[in-house]
């Protein structure tokens, strides 16, 4: 449930940016998401496209940019940083499993689209 509440506030975030701006509707989202987290990029989209139904971002276009979380490795203690699932990641060196010593549940517009009604040019918000 944790996950539903980010993407909620990033939806808010999104939409508080375009009022302030002075614009009618954000066009684009590009979400930052902690790879670590418990977000997929289908289940973001799925949660999202209902979030942003019947608002003034319900025709955005959504990109997602994963933040690694880190690893160590439990043979060769050798840290590195993917955006792999935890299950399944081992050591590049070694085969070794990797254990996650850090991780990201961040979920913010990284950026946003919007656009306006006198001229409905877009405009970056970030």
């Amino acid at each position: 449930m944790h996950e539903v509440a980010a993407l909620r506030g990033a939806v808010a975030t999104a939409l508080e940016r375009m009022r302030v701006a002075g614009g009618v509707r954000v066009t684009h989202i590009q979400l930052a998401l902690g790879a670590s987290g418990h977000f997929s990029e289908e289940g973001a989209r799925q949660h999202l496209s209902e979030m942003l139904a019947g608002t003034a971002a319900a025709d955005a276009t959504l990109g997602f940019d994963w933040i690694p979380a880190r690893f160590q490795c439990f043979d060769c203690l050798r840290q590195l940083e993917s955006c792999a699932p935890v299950e399944s990641l081992t050591c590049p060196q070694c085969g070794g499993l990797a254990l996650q010593i850090s991780h990201s549940d961040d979920c913010y517009p990284s950026e946003i689209e919007i656009a306006f009604a006198e001229d409905r040019e877009r405009a970056r918000v970030g």
